[in-house]
């Protein structure tokens, strides 16, 4: 067989393969693609808004609040949660990059979501990162619209969101470097925003202007199962680690799933199958 030939086979086949993928593989639901287009939209008005001010106790024991870092450090916060795989396969990326930018004006904060600190602590350690973490109860999710995870924010020194992106992180330098370079030009020009500045914008702007059902507090949010929404809550256990049933937990993760729950369509699929997806539905595969 010549080599001319051989390479069309190789070509052609290729494209049957991706033919048949793109057959076989299911498309989004309707309710997907809303969310997804919502999403997007949202996380292109987030970029350019002031950063919520907040503070978190760290594991170090320290408390780190963003108001005394804001202006003077390029700061990443990293939302994740210890059962969800994309944010464990993203954390040695991470923490190298925080390693490789140490003598820079630069600081990477891992904030939990609403887990026992205990099984943080373990995560931590197992996973040996270098930079600092803490267990947020909520507030601080509900401040940034985090409804799934990771979602990572890169606060830069002129105190704004200049990058909020879903979806473990596969590349950090691709991710951050332009923008921790411009940052740091901005820091060496002193065009950075200033500490009452700062303070006087965030006391402004508490949050970002999240307008999407699924970050309403939940005092706010009300739910009407039917009798399928009423079992499964009771059944499924919360996949935020907290020992709860859905039904008996507040934190996002459940709130999500009761949302769900209460206005999308299941018909045609069964009590564990429906519980599979909305388990793993608010963890975000890698970007």
């Amino acid at each position: 067989m010549s080599r001319l030939l051989l390479n069309v086979l190789i070509v052609v086949s290729g494209v049957l393969l991706g033919v048949l993928h793109y057959e076989l593989k299911p498309g989004p639901t309707n309710t997907e693609i809303r969310d997804q287009a919502r999403t997007m939209i949202a996380y292109t008005e987030w970029r350019g808004q002031i950063a919520p001010d907040f503070e978190l106790k760290t594991d170090d024991g320290a408390t780190f609040r963003l108001s005394e870092n804001v202006g003077q450090k390029i700061i990443v916060l990293n939302f994740f949660a210890t059962w969800c795989g994309p944010c464990r396969a993203e954390m040695p990326e991470l923490n190298r990059y925080f390693n490789d930018h140490r003598s820079d004006a630069f600081l990477l904060l891992a904030i939990d979501s609403e887990e026992q600190r205990d099984r943080v602590e373990d995560f931590l350690h197992e996973l040996q990162l270098d930079f600092p973490a803490g267990v947020d109860q909520g507030s601080i999710q509900r401040q940034y619209g985090v409804t799934s995870f990771p979602t990572t924010v890169l606060i830069g020194v002129d105190g704004k969101v200049q990058f909020y992106e879903t979806g473990a992180l596969a590349n950090a330098d691709v991710a951050f470097d332009d923008l921790v370079k411009a940052n740091l030009d901005q820091l060496r020009l002193g065009h950075q925003i200033s500490a009452d500045d700062y303070r006087r914008e965030a006391q402004v702007h508490p949050s970002l202007p999240v307008n999407r059902p699924e970050t309403k507090s939940p005092e706010q949010q009300r739910y009407n199962f039917d009798d399928r929404g009423k079992r499964i809550v009771a059944r499924m256990d919360c996949p935020c680690g907290c020992n709860k049933k859905v039904q008996a937990c507040s934190c996002n993760t459940s709130n999500n799933i009761k949302k769900a729950l209460s206005n999308e369509d299941f018909k045609g699929q069964s009590d564990e199958t429906i519980m599979k997806n909305l388990n793993q539905r608010f963890c975000s595969g890698a970007m």
